[in-house]
């Protein structure tokens, strides 16, 4: 399942798994999934997405600036990312321009869980 939650030191994660993604429509699929979530959650989220070989297009971007101001920017309380490299970190930069929830990328799980449950 590309979405799922689970709990790291107390802490309710949202993880948003791209990994298995093959087109751009099952991105776009599982953002959606994903903005659902945190569409019905009744406090903000802590989202973890890993991005490891997928790769981002138009209208993934598109997509995802149009869920942030209808949903998301509201309802994210700190947002993680783990494969960010080449090409994704430009379109990252990109979208944390205009976005004022920054995503923040980060080599490893364990250091992007530590950041999402650090006060």
């Amino acid at each position: 399942m590309p979405v799922s939650t689970f709990n790291y030191k107390n802490k309710r994660i949202v993880f948003i798994d791209y990994t298995t993604c093959k087109t751009k429509e099952e991105m776009i699929a599982t953002l959606r999934d994903a903005s659902e979530i945190f569409k019905t959650s009744p406090e903000k989220v802590l989202s973890l997405s890993d991005f490891t070989g997928a790769f981002g297009s138009k209208e993934f971007m598109d997509e995802s600036k149009r869920l942030s101001v209808e949903i998301l920017r509201a309802k994210t309380e700190k947002a993680a990312l783990l494969g960010i490299t080449g090409i994704k970190k430009v379109l990252l930069k990109s979208f944390n321009a205009f976005s004022t929830n920054k995503l923040v990328p980060f080599s490893t799980k364990e250091e992007a869980l530590e950041y999402l449950v650090s006060e």
